[in-house]
């Protein structure tokens, strides 16, 4: 701020301030059950967090709108929290596709694999978000799927530490309580697909705890009937976690899944 900013009490324009915030957030599905006050906040908080991170973008040029659409989905989950909950990492980075990387797998009976795994998202301890703009893109639906919810899910995870399933708890909540719930939720899914059975949510969580955490919470806001009807006590640990129940903003013919 220069010192005639300093002397009026201004401050120097962010052309992101002025983005068609209630314009997009209308126009985005899981966005649209919020009440005028959760509305306003929402859009405070994608202000902020523009302000706050640098969002670099490498291959892709996103438009005010994908600006605006990307920062108020980034900010849902902690829309009753604030930014301190994002407070490890510094940068998002947008690229146009996934990345395919060729990794080496061993299994319990020691075998060991090549495989090519697509990455649509990847975060690490302290490092900046790299999202895939064409996955980014169709984010919003009931449907289930959210990366940036999901890859945020993962920093909130690693606030603690390691992403292992088990965030910082808020005042009120029990880690051991967490624990519990979560790795029965966890096992019983494993078992499922041991089986041979149809999961009712994506297999891909039953990877890592850390990833059953992350499905789970794009569940919980972009399908969150499913989620309550399969893992009914994974979901009230998420409702109290972020201080939100979306089933309440969910139209009921996307709940009868």
């Amino acid at each position: 701020m220069s010192w005639l900013q300093r002397l009026l009490g201004t401050r120097p324009s962010n052309p992101d301030d002025a983005l068609p915030w209630r314009e997009v957030l209308l126009a985005i599905p899981i966005l649209q059950g919020l009440n005028e006050h959760e509305q306003t906040r929402l859009c405070e908080l994608a202000a902020a967090l523009l302000r706050q991170k640098s969002l670099t973008e490498l291959g892709v040029s996103l438009s005010p709108e994908d600006r605006a659409a990307l920062a108020l989905q980034a900010v849902l989950p902690i829309l009753h929290l604030d930014l301190q909950w994002y407070r490890g990492f510094h940068e998002i980075i947008l690229i146009p596709e996934p990345v395919v990387r060729r990794e080496t797998l061993q299994d319990e009976f020691g075998l060991v694999s090549d495989i090519e795994e697509e990455h649509a998202g990847e975060s690490w301890q302290q490092g900046p978000l790299v999202l895939a703009w064409s996955e980014l893109a169709q984010d919003g639906g009931w449907d289930g799927y959210n990366l940036v919810i999901h890859e945020l899910v993962h920093k909130i995870d690693m606030l603690g530490g390691e992403a292992d399933g088990a965030p910082p708890m808020r005042l009120g909540m029990s880690m051991q309580r967490w624990r519990r719930h979560f790795q029965a939720a966890f096992d019983a899914l494993n078992a499922q697909l041991a089986r041979g059975e149809e999961p009712s949510i994506d297999p891909y969580a039953a990877s890592h705890p850390a990833e059953f955490l992350a499905v789970c919470s794009e569940l919980f806001f972009t399908r969150p009937a499913t989620l309550q009807r399969v893992y009914p006590a994974v979901y009230d640990e998420l409702k109290a976690l972020f201080g939100q129940d979306p089933r309440s903003r969910q139209p009921e013919d996307g709940a009868s899944d």
